[in-house]
């Protein structure tokens, strides 16, 4: 932990009566708490420390934690990532107590903690990150709303400092682990554009969003995302569980074709809340199906991290030309390899119930499962794969090429 006092019985050093070659020899072995701590002590370090010559660093923001409020992340070469965690006490008494009891400040060396002696409250926050960035002018990484239990009217007081701070930009990422009625909150008051969302309440209920999203990510019920939130995020990826069925997709595929809504969509794998009834699902859109067998396109998604083949679909033309291609994951979608065998069990029965003259509302599929060699558990391995075939025709996939 750096100190900004000097030892007893010891002398401090004349640092600014330095010429300035030894100064910065001398600045080159400080680390990021270091230079935070000469920085304070007047408008004249504060200066010098804007100048000095600094490791490139990444800033993160955990406005709901108790004591550390932002992370400074540096990438240190051979030694790896170093985090920098500024923690906002009260009191050095409380501190002291804190390394005693929590090992964890002490435990990984990728890990170095500071206190900032200050009430914490919005206002010490918001003067450490305006402090912070101007020293060290970091790249914005992420902001994590993560609480158990918070004050709303403090969420929102929190929300109304970032709205108001436009030096951050863009956020990349935000991640939300807070429920009900504060996660509310959140969506009713945050009104800054958002790379990616990552949000798990376990609990919430609709209500108006003003932000948009380029990537929202979300694994569980999701009971807060209904087409009025989707056409406000206007996202280019989308990959959520919906409570949406047959009838609502329809309605957000006309949407789409006709070019009312979801202009920037790319990629959408949305979870539905029954299983898919492709007649049903794309009636009036003069939809084609495309051969699974002949018909393989690449894309990239998840910022081209991840790049698959997809195989067939349905390809539907907007009215400007753009064409997208609707199908499922499970059965559709391949990693640089060959199709597997219920892909084209699914294909043939999606082609007869497709060029049928019957409306698509058949009894659930019945797969019947072929236990290859060497497995042990036989009845563990059939539930298994008819437990995800069954969930892959509840799943939607659309790529807009």
């Amino acid at each position: 932990m750096s100190s900004s006092s000097t030892p007893p019985n010891r002398k401090g050093i004349p640092l600014l009566r330095f010429p300035q070659l030894v100064r910065n020899e001398v600045f080159e072995y400080w680390d990021i708490f270091e230079i935070y701590q000469f920085s304070t002590l007047s408008k004249v370090t504060k200066s010098i420390s804007k100048n000095m010559k600094k490791p490139k660093t990444s800033m993160s923001f955990e406005p709901l934690g108790e004591y550390d409020k932002i992370t400074l992340t540096s990438n240190r070469g051979e030694e790896g990532y170093k985090y920098f965690k500024f923690s906002i006490c009260p009191s050095t008494e409380i501190w002291d107590t804190l390394l005693n009891e929590y090992d964890y400040f002490r435990r990984y060396l990728s890990y170095i903690y500071h206190p900032v002696f200050a009430e914490n409250s919005v206002e010490t926050f918001g003067s450490l990150v305006e402090h912070v960035q101007d020293i060290f002018e970091p790249d914005i990484e992420q902001v994590d709303f993560k609480c158990s239990s918070i004050d709303e009217e403090e969420l929102k007081l929190y929300l109304n400092w970032f709205n108001g701070y436009k030096q951050l930009g863009k956020i990349p990422e935000i991640r939300v682990n807070i429920s009900g009625l504060a996660f509310k909150v959140f969506l009713e008051n945050w009104k800054l554009d958002v790379g990616t969302l990552i949000a798990t309440p376990e609990t919430s209920e609709l209500c108006p969003v003003d932000f948009k999203v380029d990537h929202l990510r979300r694994t569980d019920c999701v009971k807060w995302v209904d087409f009025n939130v989707l056409r406000r995020f206007d996202c280019v990826e989308a990959s959520t569980d919906t409570y949406f069925s047959n009838e609502n997709m329809n309605l957000f595929l006309k949407d789409w074709k006709e070019g009312r809504s979801y202009n920037r969509a790319y990629w959408m794998d949305f979870l539905i809340s029954e299983r898919v009834k492709w007649k049903k699902m794309l009636e009036g859109l003069d939809a084609e199906l495309r051969d699974l067998r002949t018909v393989r396109r690449t894309f990239r998604f998840n910022d081209n991290r991840q790049v698959w083949d997809y195989h067939g679909g349905f390809d539907i033309k907007r009215i400007d030309g753009k064409v997208a291609t609707v199908g499922y994951c499970y059965f559709q979608v391949t990693e640089n390899e060959p199709l597997r065998p219920e892909m084209l069990e699914e294909y043939d029965r999606v082609v007869r119930v497709w060029n049928s003259e019957d409306n698509d509302d058949e009894e659930e599929v019945e797969d019947v499962i072929v236990v290859p060699e060497g497995v042990v558990d036989e009845k563990r391995y059939i539930e298994s794969e008819k437990s995800e075939r069954r969930r892959g025709r509840y799943e939607f996939m659309m790529i807009v090429w």
